[in-house]
């Protein structure tokens, strides 16, 4: 599985698709971080397989699936004015589904099928994202989110449930965090020490890099 895949050019993306590689396309974290913006229908086109991720927390840190479907969907309107080439809501659910199976090389998940593991979600209908209910495909891309979600199974055992997670202990978890806060800050202030001393070598590196030309260009600016 090959990450991000923005600066590939064309014989790049025909080596993947040959390789059988499948993308894992991050749309929230390369805006975060100022990537670029990945060819994804040229992948498409290519027959490469595309997964939907959300990166590290650092680098997203909602870590929020249907917020990274919703921005993939829309992400790559601003890329090509030709519409019909847009991601449709049906190719991003095969993406976030079928290419996140894929990608992680389970055959036994990614699809309701007999055989398959019981991997799966349900959804409150009810829940004002689907009323009233058009379109499944385009709610569950643009309309809901985590609050809509009642009940989450993983190999047949139900492990949240009403917005409650029943594997865990949150809040003892969330009492954790909250006493290891001070530790962490102080950890943090020793990495920005240091990440000030190197940023101007990095800023060097990253401007002498932006200024390269590879023949073209993920901005949308065309700088």
């Amino acid at each position: 599985m090959a990450i991000h895949a923005i600066w590939v050019d064309d014989d790049d993306i025909a080596l993947l698709a040959d390789a059988g590689c499948v993308v894992a396309h991050n749309p929230v974290c390369n805006l975060k971080l100022g990537s670029g913006i990945m060819p994804f229908r040229k992948l498409r086109d290519a027959g490469i397989p595309i997964a939907l991720g959300s990166d590290e927390k650092a680098a997203d840190d909602s870590t929020d699936m249907w917020a990274v479907a919703k921005m993939a969907s829309l992400i790559h309107r601003v890329t090509d004015p030709d519409y019909p080439k847009w991601p449709e809501p049906k190719e991003i659910l095969e993406c976030l589904l079928r290419g996140g199976a894929r990608g992680m090389r389970h055959k036994e998940i990614g699809s309701l099928e007999k055989d398959k593991q019981a991997d799966l979600i349900l959804l409150d209908l009810d829940h004002p994202a689907f009323t009233p209910l058009n379109d499944i495909r385009n709610q569950l891309v643009y309309c809901a989110n985590g609050s809509a979600v009642a009940l989450t199974m993983v190999a047949g055992r139900v492990v949240a449930e009403q917005g409650k997670v029943l594997s865990v202990d949150e809040s003892a978890i969330r009492a954790e965090i909250r006493e290891r806060t001070a530790a962490l800050h102080r950890d943090l202030a020793e990495t920005a020490k240091a990440a000030e001393r190197l940023e101007p070598y990095y800023r060097e590196m990253y401007r002498r890099a932006a200024a390269t030309d590879v023949g073209f260009t993920r901005w949308l600016n065309g700088k």
